[in-house]
């Protein structure tokens, strides 16, 4: 008797223990099994679903689905985990049978789906980009009026100065584009492919190609001595150095003197180069620019002992003037020993 007891008791035990397993193991909605497993786990249902455990509980995915990062998904029609987790079709890609495939009429370029019959940045082929201000029509680039498509952008051809009239053809100098042709605005006048002002350019001094003398300046579009410089007998001459016209045409200084300030004297003062009988300023003298006779060229001024190439500042009476100084000749000053603007490729004097 006390051994059939003891065997009732085991039998008792055992139904309590498949109680207890059957309560731990429970059926997904769609038939599926899901397993309580610490973890990111991912094992097979009972009915071909897919099941991954979590630290915050189990997942259960029915059949056809995988467990992906997002969630349970359809990787043959899922376009964010299109073939398998975390393959992304991007844009507007679908997915079809487990491969991203773009809806027509679109085209797969990189990573996204375009038209190319109407898109700018991948007309009628990918990566064929309509540029600034291009369109796309039928999978072909074109500018909307009165543009025309040239380099890869879209420009009006009767203002563009890089393509005035057609493509490629540029303005030179400071000529403007007006009407499809490169042209000079007044008062300048053609040089060429330049554009130039007689009346104050020295190498165009009243018209194109009449050129001073090193000594003279184009003023009005005539040539004169530079400021500072007297004509006498049709040489320019400074009475502040010249030791046969010092202070006045005519005056010559004796034997051993020097002219300085336009007086004869025995030797040059504090500031001054002899150069020669005469005493001057090489820091800005034309005639003796950095040295003994070096000479500007017509169309340069002395500044700091160097000499600098100038053009004439048309239309500019005080500086600063954007309108003529720019480029290399973007520094505006005064001519020496006047108040007329030009325009120089280095310092001001």
């Amino acid at each position: 008797m006390a051994d059939m007891s003891w065997l009732g008791t085991r039998n008792l035990m055992a139904v309590v223990a498949a109680m207890a397993l059957a309560m731990s193991v429970g059926c997904g909605d769609d038939g599926g099994t899901t397993t309580d497993t610490p973890g990111a786990d991912m094992s097979m249902t009972g009915d071909g679903g897919m099941s991954t455990g979590t630290d915050s509980g189990p997942v259960t995915c029915g059949p056809g689905l995988v467990a992906c990062a997002d969630g349970c998904v359809d990787v043959s029609s899922d376009a964010a985990n299109c073939g398998g987790c975390g393959d992304s079709c991007g844009g507007a890609g679908e997915c079809v049978s487990g491969v991203c495939q773009c809806p027509s009429p679109g085209v797969s370029c990189g990573d996204g789906c375009f038209d190319l019959s109407n898109d700018p940045a991948h007309c009628g082929d990918c990566g064929n980009d309509c540029g600034t201000a291009g369109v796309c029509v039928s999978g072909a680039c074109t500018c909307p009026e009165p543009g025309t498509m040239c380099g890869g952008g879209c420009v009006d051809l009767q203002t563009d100065l890089a393509n005035c009239g057609a493509c490629g053809n540029g303005c030179g100098g400071r000529q403007e584009c007006v009407a499809g042709t490169c042209e000079c605005p007044a008062p300048l006048v053609a040089d060429g492919g330049n554009c130039v002002d007689v009346s104050a350019d020295p190498l165009n001094c009243g018209d194109v190609g009449v050129e001073c003398n090193q000594d003279q300046y184009c003023v009005s579009g005539t040539c004169a001595c530079r400021p500072g410089l007297t004509d006498v007998g049709g040489n320019c001459v400074d009475l502040q150095t010249d030791p046969n016209n010092c202070g006045s045409a005519g005056t010559t200084c004796g034997g051993g003197e020097v002219c300085a300030a336009g007086a004869c004297v025995a030797d040059c003062p504090g500031g001054f180069d002899r150069c020669g009988d005469a005493c001057v300023d090489t820091n800005n003298d034309p005639n003796n620019c950095g040295g003994c006779g070096d000479t500007c060229n017509t169309d340069e001024i002395c500044a700091g002992g160097g000499c600098d190439e100038f053009r004439p500042g048309t239309g500019c009476t005080m500086c600063p003037c954007d309108t003529a100084c720019f480029g290399d000749f973007g520094q505006c000053c005064d001519y020496p020993g006047t108040d007329t603007i030009i325009c120089v490729d280095g310092d001001c004097p």
